[in-house]
């Protein structure tokens, strides 16, 4: 194969305990460096293995590839950030460690690149792509379910691959870089807005060597990731909703409550009063944490007095309407057409002014 237009290439190998992949991994980039990318070199981020990769990459003497070993922060987003931080290269690429990635589509992906690209993919899901067959239902599943859920930031096909290529100045332009998990390849995507992307089909091999890292752990993270970049791609609707869903909670709050204490005190309106503001503060510590997570600048005992003054129109509606009501309906009925009628009222101009006011940035 005759080279490419020779650019520099850094390829990026974030390890972690895989000390027997590696060997082969690094024959394989060699071929595509000889054949292709003259200029390729590798930096292999190890999260502190101490594994015998030190010793490993020490023994190859190649002066291409060159080892960042990391104490801190680690985990496989951070060490992907930290090689692509360490690159030297006019393209760089990020490829899994485990042979799960085949070297030849490094190419492919360069290429994608010259041809105008902003960011290469190494799909499993475009034509020509495949999978290993042992993936088993359930990871297929798992798969498609976390493909689905990158559709509000991507319409890529295979978004949660770890094969991915751009160029450094891509990465430079990166904005609030906050990662969790091991997903780096849509937080790129979406903070180096990234819209014309290129997936190179590749065959995805099952792991030979070391141990598989999906795990429920990592899919709890991959849920608050897209969490994360939802807040960051639409800030007011996930707060609008977040709002919405703890008022509905603390509504739900409100006729438990409701129904205990007024078995509990005698005097219907202080039950009610105590249902009431119970229910007033759960919804203030969730909407702190959940609907309004950017704005904790202000001191929490001043927020919440806010936050009450600011929610009494519907408080004191569904206050009157359930004591109203309480005396010829039951008080669950009566609480229900209360706290209905109060979030109706309420909702809107709560949201508007704790946004405002309260939790302003």
């Amino acid at each position: 194969m005759h080279s490419m237009n020779p650019s520099t290439v850094t390829v990026i190998v974030p390890t972690y305990e895989e000390f027997d992949s590696l060997p082969s991994l690094i024959d394989a980039i060699e071929r595509v460096r000889d054949e292709s990318l003259p200029k390729l070199n590798v930096i292999v981020v190890d999260d502190n293995s101490q594994d015998g990769t030190e010793e490993l990459i020490g023994s190859l003497q190649k002066e291409w590839v060159r080892l960042l070993v990391r104490t801190q922060d680690r985990g496989l987003s951070p060490a992907v950030i930290a090689g692509l931080q360490s690159a030297s290269g006019e393209f760089c690429v990020v490829m899994d460690a485990d042979g799960s990635h085949p070297a030849s589509a490094i190419t492919a992906m360069i290429q994608a690149l010259q041809d105008g690209a902003d960011f290469a993919v190494g799909s499993r899901y475009i034509n020509g792509g495949t999978t290993e067959d042992g993936w088993g239902f359930l990871r297929w599943l798992n798969s498609k379910i976390a493909t689905l859920m990158a559709r509000p930031f991507t319409r890529v096909l295979d978004p949660m691959s770890g094969f991915l290529a751009l160029r450094k100045t891509t990465f430079l332009e990166a904005s609030e870089l906050n990662p969790v998990g091991y997903k780096i390849g849509l937080e790129l995507i979406v903070k180096c807005q990234c819209k014309n992307v290129s997936e190179v089909p590749i065959h995805f091999s099952t792991r030979l060597l070391g141990e598989s890292k999906l795990t429920l752990s990592v899919q709890w993270q991959y849920l608050q990731h897209v969490i994360r970049l939802l807040r960051y791609t639409r800030p007011t609707l996930v707060s609008f909703c977040s709002f919405a869903m703890v008022g509905l909670s603390g509504a739900v709050l409100y006729l438990l409550l409701l129904v205990a204490t007024t078995a509990m005190i005698t005097s219907v309106p202080l039950a009610i009063a105590l249902a009431v503001w119970l229910a007033m503060t759960w919804n203030f510590i969730w909407d702190r944490k959940y609907a309004f997570w950017n704005s904790r600048q202000q001191p929490i005992y001043t927020q919440y007095i806010g936050f009450v003054l600011i929610c009494s129109v519907g408080v004191l509606a569904n206050f009157f309407i359930t004591l109203a009501l309480s005396k010829s309906e039951a008080i669950p009925l009566a609480g229900l057409i209360g706290v209905s009628i109060g979030s109706a009222v309420g909702i809107i101009f709560n949201f508007l002014m704790t946004r405002l006011i309260v939790f302003r940035k």
